[in-house]
């Protein structure tokens, strides 16, 4: 079974340099980054399972995204998907 997580160049968009990928069937999205390491940039790949979660890691990465530029990023990744997600909803609502 395939996810479209696993490809995230095909299947996401990009904030720069933060990719997010939208499963709306599943109801999930995963932010993919870097995230600055000891000696490199180490990759990081996080699964928000719901829109409470994605709305709850929102409020927190906006607050960071005042003096971290990758937080700002996956501010606005997360809200992204969040954004799919409710549309999906109501699509699914009103079908």
């Amino acid at each position: 079974m395939s996810s479209i997580h696993n490809d995230p160049s095909s299947n996401g968009t990009t904030f720069d340099g933060v990719t997010v990928t939208v499963d709306l069937i599943a109801g999930d999205c995963v932010i993919h980054s870097q995230r600055p390491g000891p000696c490199r940039d180490i990759p990081y790949r996080k699964r928000f399972n719901s829109i409470d979660e994605i709305q709850g890691a929102y409020q927190v990465q906006f607050g960071l995204g005042v003096t971290d530029p990758v937080a700002a990023n996956v501010a606005r990744a997360l809200k992204f998907a969040a954004t799919q997600l409710m549309a999906q909803r109501k699509g699914d609502k009103r079908g």
